[in-house]
């Protein structure tokens, strides 16, 4: 389990870039084969105003089974209902979760993580990849709201749904755990520990921000790799 990210993902890469969303439509609206394979692993799905996504465009999406079997589709993540909504022949269904491992959205790797691993529920259970390793970090979204007041009154006049991020380590992909500042960052790359805190003031990392943790881990995973 711990490996099959970097292999698996590596592998089918490659061939996403090949893709075009109206390629997709195409083979989606032709290949009776290819309807009847997402059929497998969807479900019809009536569309209502509980949306908010990760991104309100239809992406190109490649579609990790846990039997390992690479699809391709077009889809979005829907935040609110925490569920990917995919076209096949031009109709909306729902990936059935617990057929589904991982996916590539535009060449970004997201993760499918079992609710039961994640210590806050409101927490999206489809988890961005930003480095693997020795010390996986992932980057998870979920739903906040942004409160507007009457400048004088202090009444709230309005509360706007927004996209909040929540950065989680892992080490086996069986247990997840929710990142919580520099001094946790530093006891889980203890081995390394000199090293880091040098690249961190060279670099002058802000370990609250998505870039910064990005790179500070993958310097970790590169340094811990180089001494395997």
């Amino acid at each position: 389990m711990k490996y099959f990210l970097a292999l698996t993902l590596a592998s089918v890469t490659a061939y996403a870039t090949c893709q075009t969303k109206e390629d997709l439509l195409q083979i989606s609206t032709l290949n009776a084969a290819y309807v009847e394979k997402m059929n497998s692993i969807s479900s019809p799905m009536t569309l209502d105003y509980k949306a908010l996504y990760l991104d309100e465009q239809w992406n190109h999406m490649m579609i990790m089974t846990k039997t390992n079997e690479v699809l391709h589709s077009t889809g979005r993540i829907n935040l609110v209902r925490k569920v990917v909504e995919i076209l096949v022949d031009r109709h909306v269904r729902q990936l059935n979760e617990n057929k589904v491992k991982a996916l590539i959205v535009n060449g970004s790797r997201i993760l499918k993580v079992s609710g039961s691993k994640i210590e806050d529920l409101s927490t999206s259970s489809y988890m961005g990849i930003l480095s693997t390793g020795k010390l996986n970090l992932l980057e998870a979204h979920k739903i906040g709201f942004r409160i507007e007041e009457h400048a004088y009154s202090g009444v709230v006049r309005d509360e706007t749904p927004v996209l909040l991020s929540d950065f989680y380590y892992t080490i086996d992909f069986d247990k997840y755990n929710r990142l919580s500042g520099k001094k946790q960052i530093l006891s889980l790359m203890e081995d390394k520990r000199t090293e880091v805190e040098r690249f961190i003031k060279i670099n002058k990392l802000k370990l609250g921000q998505k870039k910064s943790l990005a790179i500070l881990f993958n310097y970790y995973n590169s340094l811990s790799s180089a001494s395997d």
